[in-house]
């Protein structure tokens, strides 16, 4: 079975990590090990050896094998094992670049200081309209895709306009405040509860960085774990707040940890889901050649200017078999799925590695500049954003940054630090 590989083989990449000294939340292999080994192995221990039950086949008629689960963790340990070479062989190049780069701004002055104060009044302002205007998942007409998106964008502007004002203005008072009001509101809406997750992850690196440390201290995974646990069933608890304007915390977290214990959390079915994928596709023999990257060229133009215009998971659609309709279920395939998709094997090493080279080039050249250097800023936003590439594919490492996280994306493009002597 793969999940005995699996575990062998996090164990032993964890070990490299520390013996090379690179436990740093900012290095982006640690992130992607953390999310492989809570989603992956974690899952895959409950369903080998501990008999839990296969979450997905609450939706499914046509049932996920183990087999199918078997093939997907080996998938997806190809894709492990691909993004840290990819990551962290080779780097000699992109390390000398970050030298230089911390030695020319070892002191600098930003040039647009008036621009980005007049931009993060304009986020602050767009951040109000946004959360005014915010409307959960559940209360969209999910046909009308269009809107949809913009929706996404547009009510995800509060918790990004915080972001933004914390990281310009620092940890004042003031802006802690309005952030966790804001993470507060965000996680009582019960839908996308990843927004105020992915937020707690970019404030925390851009927090430690400030204090000059590479990890967080004992107490904060502590606290990290109790979030965990309370962020699984916020669809739940935002659904039951609205509803009845109560909600029992310690519940909430009684009950999150008995479903996560007992492997009965729909949001630990990713592996599943992606099993589902790769099943369907072996039984239709489909290959898709790099099609399912197509969207990336086209997800910005308003379905009313093109009423044809595929979705972004037209290629879910195609491989839905009875019994299973990813498409319209818009399901999880994780990167080693949708790799898989378009060049089977070959495709999964080598689209994670390239994955891995990119993440590899920001965290050698940027992580050790200043933390309000437009190059660190870039860091920050990708590594928040590398949950959303693992979980959904190639489409996220553009969709997300350039779109659901466009106003940190504008602000990178403001800013116009210089050297001073």
């Amino acid at each position: 079975m793969s999940i005995y590989l699996d575990i062998i083989l996090v164990a032993f990449l964890f070990i490299y990590l520390v013996k090379e000294k690179k436990l740093n939340i900012l290095n982006s292999s640690l992130i992607y090990l953390f999310i492989h080994v809570f989603f992956v192995t974690l899952r895959g221990i409950q369903i080998f050896f501990l008999d839990a039950k296969i979450i997905s086949n609450k939706w499914y008629s046509t049932y996920i094998t183990i087999d199918e689960i078997d093939k997907a963790i080996f998938l997806a340990d190809i894709s492990l094992v691909a993004f840290f070479i990819g990551f962290n062989f080779f780097t000699d190049g992109f390390r000398k670049k970050g030298a230089l780069l911390v030695k020319k701004f070892q002191n600098y002055k930003e040039t647009r200081q008036r621009w980005i104060d007049y931009y993060l009044i304009a986020v602050f302002v767009a951040g109000i309209i946004g959360i005014v205007t915010y409307r959960s998942i559940a209360d969209r007409d999910i046909d009308t895709e269009e809107f949809s998106t913009f929706s996404n964008f547009l009510t995800s502007l509060g918790i990004i306009s915080a972001i933004v004002l914390l990281y310009e203005k620092g940890f004042k008072k003031v802006y802690v405040a309005y952030f966790f009001l804001l993470i507060v509101f965000y996680s009582l809406q019960g839908e996308n509860r990843f927004r105020v997750v992915l937020a707690l992850l970019f404030v925390l690196m851009y927090y430690l960085k400030t204090l000059n440390l590479r990890m967080p201290p004992w107490k904060y995974y502590i606290l990290g774990f109790v979030f965990i646990l309370f962020s699984f069933p916020l669809k739940e608890v935002g659904k039951n707040f609205q509803e009845t304007g109560k909600i029992d915390v310690s519940e909430v977290v009684k009950d999150s940890f008995e479903e996560f214990s007992e492997g009965e959390s729909g949001d630990m079915s990713f592996i599943e889901q992606s099993a589902g994928m790769v099943g369907a596709m072996e039984l239709k023999n489909k290959i898709f050649y790099g099609s399912t990257y197509q969207p990336i060229f086209f997800f910005f133009v308003p379905r009313s200017m093109w009423a044809e215009k595929p979705a972004l998971n037209e290629w879910q659609h195609q491989i839905s078999i009875s019994g299973r309709d990813f498409g319209e279920m818009g399901q999880i395939s994780l990167i080693s799925g949708e790799s898989y998709a378009n060049f089977r094997y070959f495709g999964v090493f080598i689209v994670s590695f390239l994955i891995g080279r990119w993440y590899s080039y920001l965290y050698n050249k940027y992580s050790n500049l200043p933390a309000k250097h437009k190059g660190f800023l870039l860091l920050l936003l990708f590594n928040m954003v590398l949950f959303q590439v693992w979980r959904d594919g190639m489409i996220s490492l553009i969709l997300f940054p350039f779109l659901n996280y466009l106003p940190i994306m504008i602000l990178y493009f403001i800013k116009k630090p210089i050297p001073v002597k």
